[in-house]
């Protein structure tokens, strides 16, 4: 893992596929190595040798650095310095609050919407889940549990929120990968299905319930910042779709 401290040109690893040396594959490849700590968070970003090591022209290079400070990936220190982000307790306690508000609004709006084939693939991902538990395979959990939570708002019929979730679920990946979940792998997928259940229930205070109860406990949280947080989170409770709506 590359010191914090030091220009993220040391990385040697980071390529940009030689036959798409577009800012979209520049964003890729640094997004891809910012979420799984190949470029740590404090690395300080340096154009001309990063450029130099990715193989691209610092034009994509630039507009890739443009859209991952959108993301909130990276920030600007000084008009010479950007750094990949160093997330503080109080972005972590922001983006915990983001996340259940965000989930508990999809979920009750999606429970009527669930199709038998969208119950289908949440309990194959589940299924994976277990599969990946047996295995100690992080990563793989990591990204089957973006796919899952994902998968369980997209019937919610709601753009803007499914956009918004996107959005801050980049930088909450970023949290996760940074101190792992504090469930024990064997636990984490019996908690999707948990969630699962209630969601398919319907009970709007349930559901709220229950994403707190998931997002603080899954979510990398210790104990005694889990009880003072989910304390203070709001209980929402929003009107339901009709079925078939």
């Amino acid at each position: 893992m590359v010191n914090s401290a030091e220009p993220a040109s040391s990385v040697t690893s980071l390529r940009v596929p030689q036959k798409v040396v577009l800012s979209e594959s520049t964003y890729d490849v640094l997004r891809a190595a910012i979420l799984d700590g190949t470029l740590p968070p404090g690395t300080r970003i340096v154009e001309e040798s990063l450029a130099r090591q990715l193989g691209v022209s610092r034009a994509p290079l630039r507009e890739a650095i443009w859209l991952l400070k959108r993301d909130g990936l990276l920030v600007e220190e000084s008009a010479r310095t950007t750094r990949v982000v160093q997330l503080t307790e109080d972005d972590v306690h922001e983006l915990h609050m983001v996340r259940t508000v965000l989930e508990t609004l999809a979920y009750q709006q999606a429970s009527p919407r669930l199709r038998p084939s969208d119950v289908s693939d949440l309990e194959d991902l589940i299924s994976q889940m277990h599969e990946a538990s047996a295995a100690g395979d992080t990563r793989r959990i990591a990204d089957l549990d973006y796919r899952f939570h994902r998968a369980l708002c997209a019937p919610c019929g709601l753009p803007r929120i499914m956009k918004a979730w996107d959005e801050q679920h980049v930088l909450f990946r970023l949290w996760l990968n940074m101190v792992g979940p504090t469930l024990g792998v064997q636990d984490i997928a019996e908690s999707h299905r948990v969630l699962l259940g209630v969601v398919r229930d319907g009970d709007a205070e349930a559901i709220s319930e229950q994403v707190i109860h998931h997002v603080y406990l899954v979510g990398g949280v210790m104990a005694d910042q889990r009880s003072r947080w989910a304390a203070a989170q709001p209980r929402l409770y929003f009107p339901q779709a009709a079925p078939g709506a």
